[in-house]
């Protein structure tokens, strides 16, 4: 199976694909939105828009949470999406802080280039910066842990969404 999907206006700097319902994907770009697809359609459920005048850098699936994805941003922001809670905007946002070392902005590269959630230790999350620095980030127990139909609840939200295009 191949498609073609609603282009950003930026270049895609990101694809994640869920790893609980085989057939959605989330996409990233420098146009500063991320945007969940289902393969059955060319145009995106949702567009997110995180921040203002950002780009995202990155997005990616929870592996333990169906309902759960991150982006990060040329600014250095880890927006957290738990779309349980909301089914639009980020449910928490963690801010870039610059190293103590740092000795001048423009030393600083705080772009956020990359993210790994912990296989075995499901509550730690890493994020890569553009200053040489990776940070370990504790998610609390309910970004971490399953809750009871969270699959029905994202194949909902899909549902629901189609019927909005």
């Amino acid at each position: 199976m191949s498609g073609s999907y609603e282009k950003h206006m930026g270049p895609c700097l990101g694809v994640s694909c869920s790893p609980f319902v085989k057939r959605l994907f989330l996409t990233c770009s420098s146009d500063g939105s991320v945007r969940l697809y289902d393969t059955l359609s060319q145009r995106p459920l949702v567009v997110y828009e995180p921040g203002y005048n950002e780009y995202v850098m990155k997005v990616c699936w929870s592996p333990f949470r169906p309902c759960v994805f991150i982006a990060v941003t040329n600014t250095g922001h880890v927006y957290i999406y738990d779309l349980v809670l909301s089914k639009q905007a980020p449910s928490y946002i963690l801010e870039y802080k610059a190293p103590p070392q740092t000795v001048s902005r423009a030393e600083q590269n705080k772009s956020a280039y990359s993210i790994g959630f912990n296989p075995l230790i499901r509550d730690f999350l890493a994020i890569g910066y553009g200053d040489g620095t990776a940070r370990i980030f504790q998610l609390n127990y309910s970004l971490s842990h399953k809750k009871k139909d969270e699959e029905k609840h994202l194949r909902s939200l899909t549902e629901d969404n189609k019927e909005i295009f």
